[in-house]
């Protein structure tokens, strides 16, 4: 487990170098004016928490005491594999994430993230109702209002064309 955190670490280290030092500053285009922020910043503070976990995570399991008698639950001996449960899991991901990309260009951010959360929350065990309608309705109304106040741009929507 150890040895694979650490080759995770520099594997994932190497790809955000090459987009931070390479692929944003060569691939966006600069800024409309001095007042403005730069197309490269969100993109670059993400590649850069990228980076700073995964070398987080080198360094932690470097650290630890490598320890073979505790052996890891995926890994040790009882180790299962990928199985029905797994694959069933990742299927709804896969469609609830094609859903998202498909809801969002064709109908808007709001409604298709309010579905989406809804979905998610629901999944993920929260089963207080009132509680998950008012997460899925406020989050996209408040990113949506974010989005605009922040940056002033509008989030896609088939009412705003």
């Amino acid at each position: 487990m150890r040895q694979t955190h650490i080759w995770s670490s520099v594997i994932i280290s190497l790809i955000m170098l090459v987009f931070l030092l390479y692929l944003i500053p060569n691939y966006t285009s600069p800024p409309d004016s001095n007042l403005d922020l730069s197309p490269s910043f969100i993109p670059s503070l993400a590649v850069a928490v990228a980076l700073f976990l995964s070398i987080l995570l080198g360094v932690t399991a470097y650290l630890t005491k490598n320890n073979d008698e505790d052996l890891h639950e995926e890994f040790g001996v009882e180790a299962s594999g990928i199985g029905w449960l797994e694959i069933k899991n990742l299927g709804l991901w896969i469609m609830l994430s094609a859903g998202a990309w498909f809801g969002t260009t064709y109908i808007g951010f709001e409604p298709t993230m309010t579905v989406c959360l809804a979905i998610g929350l629901i999944f993920c065990g929260l089963r207080t109702h009132w509680l998950t309608a008012l997460i899925a309705v406020l989050t996209p109304i408040i990113l949506s209002q974010g989005a605009w106040l922040v940056f002033t741009t509008e989030l896609p929507g088939f009412w705003r064309t």
